[in-house]
């Protein structure tokens, strides 16, 4: 080692490591005795970097420095003892245990359980797909089936689902198809079966087997695999192999499972058929299903989801939650017929600059088929009556019951705000004078002044006929 240092040195620095002994390596340290302080300084001074690069190369990492002593002048130098430094241990690297691959779900960023709306109409439905996530696999709610009209949530709940998953399960294997993806998965092995290609066919089945092979299967609209009595057979032995090995299956349609007509094994579907038809696997998993609908959103919920959906359309401040009130209050069948009213206001103000307004709402949201109609004493009576659940006849009656005389003021004060026709008009509808009319609209103001729920129920009237 030392040559491999005096290599580098002019004269007077190999005259100088002449009389510098090594006498071995002890304890991590490189030991070194010289004769006299002069050159302990000089050599640790001028070449000591060197000989710390030299000594690490040779005796490998476990070195630490080197140490110098000083001989006394009666010690002669010791003979170069060559110890060498001690063997390093082979250590055998550890596995690294593979981190679960998270798959990369199709899934919207929006479809959370934090921004499903709840309601009346669907509160049971979500408390069922919140259980799944929290007890996946559980009998008690495998499989799990949703099933309701178009619009009212299904994939909302099915990608909840998975996103929950994926955040509270990352080891687990999260399989979400539409039924489309997953006829044309199925599709893929018979193109290959047809073909006479075996080993393709091989290949295919056993990529399916591998896709599918996971902890929870969600199946969103299963009722267009109508036609599709094959691959109907495929999803019902994958759920009976799932549910077989305790995993999780969650599957969605369009109606109760009571409602399609059992296909037999071998049968063709009829084409003409007005009854979607399934087969009888297939249908059978699905009688066996812990089954929950979602219904038509009532008015809270239609009020909630607008809220939701709204949040960044610029509604006037002040009318905020007057213009939600008023977009909820016609019956609508699903969340996308709101989608709808909402997109069209927010295109009306992004192309044509409109403030969004009360007034500015109502106007832009006059149907078509109403532009330029005018309200009639006959329509506000039939709407007034059907909103308190009477007969448009006891309008004009002569019952003076509460359940007969609060409808007929509200109708008549109704009459009076949203027509041009004159009181005596307006009480000719109700068999009444004018006299009675004008009566009639003052106890009712007096009373929506100290009842301020008749107020909002001939509001939310008002906001019916105006839409």
């Amino acid at each position: 080692m030392l040559k491999c240092v005096r290599s580098e040195c002019n004269d007077f620095g190999m005259a100088i490591f002449d009389a510098v002994s090594y006498e071995g390596f002890f304890d991590g340290y490189a030991c070194l005795t010289v004769p006299d302080k002069f050159r302990e300084t000089w050599l640790d001074s001028h070449y000591g970097d060197l000989l710390r690069r030299v000594f690490s190369k040779v005796l490998g990492p476990e070195f630490k420095d080197y140490r110098i002593r000083l001989l006394a002048p009666s010690e002669k130098v010791p003979e170069i003892k060559l110890t060498p430094a001690p063997k390093r241990a082979h250590r055998v690297a550890a596995p690294v245990a593979k981190k679960p691959v998270r798959q990369k779900l199709s899934l919207y960023a929006n479809y959370r359980f934090e921004t499903f709306v709840e309601g009346d109409c669907n509160s049971t439905a979500l408390r069922a797909c919140e259980t799944v996530v929290e007890h996946p696999g559980d009998m008690g709610m495998n499989p799990l089936l949703i099933y309701g009209a178009s619009g009212l949530g299904k994939t909302h709940l099915l990608q909840s689902i998975a996103a929950r998953l994926q955040e509270t399960r990352p080891e687990f294997k999260i399989v979400y198809r539409a039924a489309y993806d997953f006829l044309r998965d199925c599709v893929s092995m018979a193109e290959a079966s047809f073909a006479g290609d075996k080993a393709l066919y091989a290949e295919r089945q056993q990529k399916f087997r591998e896709n599918y092979d996971c902890d929870v299967l969600l199946v969103d609209d299963i009722q267009l695999l109508e036609k599709a009595p094959k691959s109907q057979e495929r999803l019902a032995l994958l759920v009976k192999m799932l549910r077989s090995k305790g995993k999780q299956v969650v599957l969605s349609c369009d109606r109760h499972p009571s409602s399609f007509k059992k296909l037999e094994q071998g049968q063709a579907p009829a084409r003409d058929s007005k009854i979607p038809q399934l087969s009888a696997n297939l249908l059978a998993h699905l009688e066996n299903c812990v089954a929950f609908g979602l219904a038509e959103p009532d008015l809270n919920t239609r009020m909630g989801v607008i809220r939701e959906k709204s949040k960044d359309l610029p509604f006037a401040s002040d009318d905020r939650e007057e213009i939600c009130r008023f977009l909820s209050i016609p019956p609508r069948a699903n969340v996308r017929l709101i989608e709808g009213t909402l997109n069209w206001l927010r295109a009306m103000h992004a192309l044509n600059g409109v403030e969004l307004n009360l007034a500015c709402v109502k106007q832009l949201l006059v149907s078509p088929q109403n532009d330029g109609a005018k309200l009639t004493l006959k329509n506000i009576s039939e709407t007034v009556a059907a909103s308190f659940r009477v007969d448009t006849v006891v309008l004009s009656s002569k019952r003076q019951d509460k359940g007969a005389s609060l409808p007929r003021k509200v109708a008549m004060f109704l009459c009076r705000e949203l027509t041009t026709e004159s009181l005596q008009e307006v009480g000719k509808a109700f068999n009444r004078d004018y006299a009675t009319v004008i009566a009639a609209i003052q106890s009712l103001v007096g009373l929506m002044n100290k009842d301020e729920s008749l107020a909002r129920q001939v509001q939310d009237i008002r906001y019916m006929l105006e839409t």
